[in-house]
Formats: structure tokens, sequence, C-alpha cells
């Protein structure tokens, strides 16, 4: 990142925990004793900005917005020692970041970035990239731009990361050398990429990370109901008196299907023979719920599966990275996750 957009990141970020501090949060700590101070700020500071655009709050936010943002204008150069160029695919682009004379440029962290299907790649993401070759030693990253919602509908980014796949796979890269990273609906995509590989009976990637994989669609998972206040990322204000109602945001890439269909939504599916997987979830978002069910799921099929619950965290808050000390754990636990998967 820039020396000038880490600056402007940083007020921004500022701005945000301004807010949660005008709001009088401070009297709420005490309620909070396993969330950080900062967190706990920037949580209650990310709800205000959230729910003074839309009273309902984040999920009705991405509801209205979806079709309404087609690109992210870009600014992104890459650091110096890096490469960064972009590969065209049958229906969508892919991004390719390289670590210049690097002893493990045959190594590959397939990226699939997060957004309710209905965002598409943005700069965040590929800062993002250079921090997974960081942690991995120099190794390849492989961002994939699907195709967007509504648009685009199921399964319509699932084949667009198959395809992505088979790139990687076609370009010399082994398997064996490639983990597959996603967030929010990144990790959806990432569960069922892999569910698909082994029902193609096709080589698994040596391990997946998914961090808080959207995996059903169907919302029916318990923490749609008892984290309905609490996640500011999807969740109502207190005075909203209902429980979260996603169906029209989901219908907007689901299109007619089955909600309960494995396909669409992973956590229905059975997880036998599935490769190793890091998945990561605050206990404050409405996903909450269906991360459990999946690593349940996983486990009892005899997956190696690590689940990690940040107290208190909301959804993808990753996104905040080192600003914020759980998130600098998370993502600390996933680099070297990777790197000991990835590297050997």
């Amino acid at each position: 990142m820039s020396k000038a957009l880490n600056i402007l990141f940083k007020k921004a970020v500022a701005l945000v925990i301004s807010l949660g501090i005008s709001l009088g949060l401070l009297s709420s700590f005490a309620a909070d004793t396993d969330l950080s101070f900062r967190s706990l700020v920037v949580r209650e500071g990310l709800r205000a900005v959230v729910q003074t655009i839309d009273r309902e709050g984040g999920g009705a936010i991405f509801g209205k917005m979806a079709g309404k943002i087609s690109t992210f204008p870009s600014v992104y150069i890459p650091s110096p020692g890096y490469k960064y160029e972009k590969v065209q695919l049958e229906n969508c682009t892919a991004e390719v970041l390289t670590k210049k004379n690097s002893k493990n440029s045959n190594k590959v962290v397939f990226q699939i970035h997060g957004g309710a299907f209905i965002f598409g790649m943005m700069d965040l993401y590929r800062w993002q990239a250079e921090k997974w070759s960081r942690y991995c030693d120099g190794a390849t990253v492989v961002m994939i731009d699907y195709r967007l919602a509504p648009e685009t509908v199921f399964p319509g980014a699932l084949e667009d990361v198959l395809d992505c796949w088979d790139w990687i796979m076609e370009s010399g890269y082994k398997a064996e050398d490639v983990i597959v990273v996603g967030d929010s609906a990144g990790g959806n995509l990432t569960l069922e990429l892999i569910l698909t590989l082994r029902d193609q009976k096709r080589e698994l990637p040596c391990a997946a990370i998914t961090m808080s994989p959207w995996a059903d669609l169907a919302s029916e998972s318990e923490s749609y109901k008892t984290n309905v206040h609490k996640d500011p990322m999807f969740g109502y204000r207190e005075s909203v008196d209902k429980e979260l109602d996603v169906e029209d945001i989901v219908r907007i890439y689901a299109g007619d299907a089955d909600l309960h269909d494995p396909k669409l939504s992973p956590m229905y599916a059975e997880f036998d023979g599935f490769c190793p997987t890091l998945i990561q979830v605050g206990t404050a978002e409405v996903l909450y719920s269906e991360s459990l069910t999946v690593a349940e799921k996983m486990k009892k099929a005899g997956v190696d599966v690590t689940l990690t619950e940040y107290s208190g965290m909301w959804h993808v808050f990753q996104l905040f990275g080192d600003l914020l000390p759980e998130g600098e754990a998370a993502w600390d636990e996933a680099g070297a996750y990777a790197a000991e998967h990835l590297l050997g």
C-alpha cells in the first residue's frame, strides 16, 4: 500500500473510531471483556456508519447496492520486487502477483474475494495478496475476478473459479502446491471449488483457509436469530424487532435455485475426502453458526479441520488487518497455516 493511501486509510478508520466514541460507547466496554478496546470502538463505529446509511443495517445495504456498482477504480501499484499482471479467462479475468527471483514462485495462493457475490475485485484484496505472498515466502498469488450478480447468477461465479483453477493447472502448477483462501462469499466459493474437484475425482489443493465463509444461503442457522443485533456488517439496529431476513440478498445470486443445494450452500454438503482446512469466524457475526456446522461435519468426516472462534468479532473483521489486535492475530494464524501447508 502506498504511503498516501496508507495515511488515507488510517484517517478513514480514525473517523470510524471517533464516531464510535462520540456515541458514548465506552460504557459498553465492561460487557465485552473478551474484545480489545480498539475492536470494540471500531465495531460500534462501523455499526453507526452502516446503520446511518440504511436504518435496517448492512444486510439491507447489500441488497440495494446490487447491480449499481460495476467496478472499483484501482490505484494499486505493486510493492518493489513484485510483478502484477492480468490474465484473460473464458468469461472473466484473473490477476497474478509474483515475487521477482523468488525460490517459491512454483507455490500458489489462490485467493477468492468476498463481497456477497455482487462486489468485484478491489485493491483491498490486491494488498492482501502481497500479505499472503510475504507470509508464504514469495509464493505466487492468483486472484480471480469472477462474474457478479445480478448480471450473472448461480452457478456463474463457481464456473469462473473452476475455470481459473484449470488455468492454474494448465500453467504448470501442481495441485499439491496450491492453497485456496477466501472470505465470506469467497469462502463459499473456496469450499464449493474443492467439493467440485473432489466429486470430479481430481487432485485437491494442499489446504484451504476460509474467513467467515457464507455456507448457508438458506439462512437457517441459529446465529441469524441470536446475532441479528450484534453483527454490524449484516445485522439490524436493536430497535428493528425482527429476525434477519436475507433471502432478497441471497436471491440476487441464487436466482431460482434451491437454497439447500450443496453446490450453492456448502453447509449441506458431505465433506469426506476434503483437504485440510482452517476456518476463522467471529462469534458476533450472523454467519457464526454455519461455520460451526461445517467444522463439525468436516470433523466427523475425518477431515483435518481447525476452527478458530474470535470472541465478539463481526463478519470478516480480518478486512481491518493489523489495525485491530484480533485482526493481526487472525492474519498471523492464517499466514502460519498457509506457510505450513504450502511450504511444508
